[in-house]
């Protein structure tokens, strides 16, 4: 993936990076979950970070997903951008297959937006209540989520503004800002929890 990456091929690009790193998240906030499990200590959490393990499992699946989505998407649009336009009906025809191809390119972004921003979620939970020896653990996914959820917000915003659909774009715009909003508030609680575990550690 990474070696694709570096090449001058423009795909994969940022949303599969986003992607990726929300992955990356995901299997921390199982991981810290899972490190939980066992003890007598925290016997009491095992339902807990039972769900906390098998929601982050989910997230991460379905951002692997979204990894080549996102790369397939960009695939879409380039065909959509190469179709002939000689005739009237060729560019009425190209002009709806952008317009589709551009609209899903918006979508799976802002699919894992989401997905990360349901990932701040257990890693702030993880951070609260999951293995001390891990807070650093589950502050890393904290980040990483928050980044995969800015870097899919970029993406659904360059998109954006190559359709002119008004409606679809005014909605999809404040839906994002919103779901960032979030993520930046989750952030400060995930840092201020790790924070004063490993200060009073």
């Amino acid at each position: 993936f990474v070696d694709n990456l570096s090449s001058s091929s423009p795909a994969p690009g940022g949303g599969s990076v986003s992607a990726l790193s929300g992955t990356l998240a995901a299997s921390l906030t199982a991981m810290v979950a899972n490190l939980t499990f066992g003890k007598k200590k925290w016997l009491t959490l095992f339902d807990q970070m039972s769900q906390i393990s098998q929601k982050s499992q989910q997230l991460k699946d379905e951002l692997i997903q979204l990894i080549d989505a996102d790369t397939d998407a960009f695939k879409l649009v380039m065909e959509a951008y190469n179709m002939p336009k000689k005739t009237e009906n060729q560019i009425i025809d190209r002009t709806i297959a952008i317009d589709y191809a551009m609209k899903e390119a918006t979508n799976i972004p802002f699919k894992t937006l989401k997905c990360c921003r349901e990932i701040m979620d257990l890693a702030l939970e993880a951070a609260q209540y999951g293995n001390p020896n891990s807070i650093s653990d589950a502050g890393v996914s904290g980040e990483m989520a928050n980044a995969g959820a800015h870097g899919a917000a970029l993406n659904v915003f360059i998109n954006l503004m190559e359709i002119d659909d008004v409606k679809f774009c005014t909605e999809m715009n404040k839906k994002t800002h919103l779901i960032l909003d979030e993520t930046n508030t989750l952030l400060i609680e995930i840092r201020k929890v790790v924070a004063k575990v490993i200060n009073n550690g």
